[in-house]
C-alpha cells in the first residue's frame, strides 16, 4: 500500500504541474479484491477503472447543499464521472481568472445576460450548444430568452427575479389588499405607518442590494431601458436624453425611504431579513431568495411575494433572469462527459427538486411550481409577463459605481448631481 500511494502522490503532483491542470482529468483506481481472509491463495486481481473529473465551478453557494444532492444521484449513475462542486467567493471573478490562465473548469454557472459571459463570448472561450439535446427538455421560450446573438452557450435551468417580500399576517390583520398600481402602494404604506408597523425595510448599507433594486425599479418604469444604457455606454445618447424618466425614478426611491426604517444606510440584507421576521417590517423589496430566508428565519409566518407595482396596472411585470445555466469552455476535452451532467440536471425530476428547495422558477418541460412563498411572480414569469432589470448589460464597475451613487442620493446627494454622477459613470464607456 505505501507503494500505491507512493505511485499515487506522484500522479497527483504531475497533474498539478501541467498546463492543463486538473479541473478535468481522469485517474486510474485500482480496486484489489482478495478472499474473506485476505490470503486469496497469495494473489489478487485488480479491476483498473477510468474515472473522470469535472469541477464544477459555481456562483450558488446558497444552494450548494441541493446541487449536492443533484450531484450524488449523478454519480450513482455514473460512478466514473466525479462532480467537485466548488463555491468560491467573487466566482465571476475566479472564473475569468481561470480562462486567462488556461485553466477553465468543465462546467460552471453563468448569467447568460451579464456582461462577465458577454466577454467569454468575444473571447470565443465558450463551447456553443444552438441546437444541443441537451436543450431539448428546456422550454422553447427559455431556450430562445437565454440566447446571446442568436445563439445558445449555456442550458438554462431556472429563473430569478425581484418583488416585494411581505407579512401576510399583518396584510390579512390590517385587511390590505395587494396593491395594483404605485399610488396603491403608497396607500398600503401610509396605512400600516397609521397602525403603528414599519412599512418597508430597505438594505441600502449594501450598495449592491440597493442597486439590484434600483435596477429593478428603473427597468420597470423605462421599458427600453437596457438598450438605452447600452446606448449611453456606446456614446450614442446622453442621460438627459431620458431625464424625466430617471427623474420620476430617483423621486420613487426617495419616496419610498420615507416609509422605511431609520437607518437607511445602515441596515444590512441580514438585518433586514430579520425585521420582516421579527414583524417589526411589513414589506421588503428585493430578490426571490429573500422570501425563503424570512420564512427560514420564522416558519410561523404566512410570507409571500408580489410583482413591485407600476404606475398603471396592465404595465405591471416581473424583473427576472435567467438565474441559474450551466455552459462549458470550447474544446473542452470531456464534452460528453460535461453534457452528460447538464443533461441529467435537465430531467424533469431534478429539476423539480432544485425549484421545491431554491424556490427559483424551473424553465425545465413539465416542472411545477410549488413554493408558495413566491408562486405569484412565478406565474407572472413563466406567462411571459416579465422584463429585463435596467443593469442587465453594465459590467461589474459600472454596476458598483451605480448603487454607491444612488447611495449618495439617500445620503443627502441633489437629483442633479445624480443625473450628473449617472453621466459619469455610463457616457461613452464601451471601452
Amino acid at each position: 500500500m505505501k507503494f500505491t500511494k507512493k505511485i499515487l502522490s506522484i500522479a497527483i503532483t504531475a497533474c498539478l504541474i501541467v498546463a492543463a491542470g486538473c479541473s478535468a482529468g481522469t485517474e486510474s483506481v485500482n480496486n484489489e479484491q482478495g478472499s474473506t481472509n485476505g490470503a486469496n491463495n497469495g494473489q489478487s486481481s485488480k479491476n483498473t477503472t477510468e474515472k473522470v473529473k469535472l469541477e464544477f465551478l459555481s456562483n450558488k453557494a446558497d444552494v450548494a447543499e441541493t446541487m449536492d444532492k443533484i450531484i450524488k444521484g449523478f454519480q450513482e449513475q455514473n460512478p466514473n464521472i466525479v462532480i467537485e462542486q466548488n463555491t468560491p467567493p467573487n466566482m465571476l471573478k475566479v472564473l475569468t481568472m481561470r480562462f486567462s490562465t488556461n485553466d477553465a473548469p468543465p462546467v460552471f454557472t453563468v448569467y447568460p445576460s451579464a456582461p462577465s459571459f458577454a466577454q467569454l463570448l468575444k473571447d470565443d472561450n465558450v463551447a456553443e450548444l444552438t441546437g444541443d439535446p441537451v436543450l431539448e427538455n428546456v422550454e422553447p421560450s427559455f431556450v430562445e430568452f437565454s440566447q446571446n446573438n442568436g445563439k445558445n452557450y449555456a442550458v438554462p435551468y431556472a429563473l430569478e427575479g425581484y418583488g416585494v417580500v411581505y407579512n401576510a399576517d399583518l396584510f390579512k390583520e390590517l385587511n390590505l389588499g395587494i396593491p395594483q398600481t404605485y399610488n396603491e402602494l403608497i396607500q398600503v404604506a401610509e396605512k400600516i405607518k397609521a397602525a403603528g408597523k414599519t412599512p418597508f425595510v430597505f438594505a441600502d448599507k449594501e450598495h449592491s442590494d440597493l442597486r439590484r433594486i434600483s435596477a429593478a425599479l428603473l427597468g420597470l418604469d423605462m421599458t427600453d431601458a437596457v438598450p438605452f444604457f447600452q446606448d449611453v455606454i456606446n456614446g450614442k445618447k446622453h442621460i438627459a436624453d431620458r431625464e424625466t424618466e430617471i427623474r420620476r425614478f430617483a423621486e420613487k426611491t426617495l419616496e419610498l425611504r420615507k416609509y422605511a426604517q431609520k437607518d437607511l444606510l445602515g441596515m444590512s440584507g441580514d438585518n433586514a431579513v430579520v425585521e420582516v421576521a421579527n414583524g417589526k417590517a411589513a414589506m421588503y423589496f428585493m430578490g426571490m431568495w429573500k422570501a425563503l430566508a424570512v420564512k427560514k428565519a420564522n416558519p410561523s409566518m404566512n410570507v409571500a411575494m408580489f410583482a413591485f407595482p407600476a404606475e398603471k396596472a396592465e404595465d405591471t411585470k416581473v424583473a427576472m433572469q435567467v438565474g441559474t445555466a450551466l455552459a462549458m469552455p470550447k474544446d473542452i476535452k470531456t464534452p460528453d462527459e460535461v453534457k452528460k451532467f447538464m443533461a441529467y440536471f435537465a430531467t424533469t425530476e431534478n429539476a423539480q427538486l432544485y425549484s421545491d428547495e431554491t424556490g427559483q422558477i424551473s424553465v425545465i418541460k413539465g416542472v411545477t411550481h410549488k413554493v408558495k412563498e413566491n408562486i405569484g411572480l412565478a406565474e407572472m414569469a413563466l406567462a411571459g409577463k416579465m422584463y429585463r432589470a435596467a443593469d442587465a448589460t453594465w459590467t461589474p464597475a459600472m454596476q458598483e459605481d451605480f448603487g454607491k451613487a444612488t447611495q449618495e442620493l439617500l445620503g443627502g446627494a441633489s437629483l442633479e448631481a445624480y443625473l450628473k454622477k449617472l453621466e459619469e459613470i455610463f457616457y461613452n464607456k464601451a471601452s
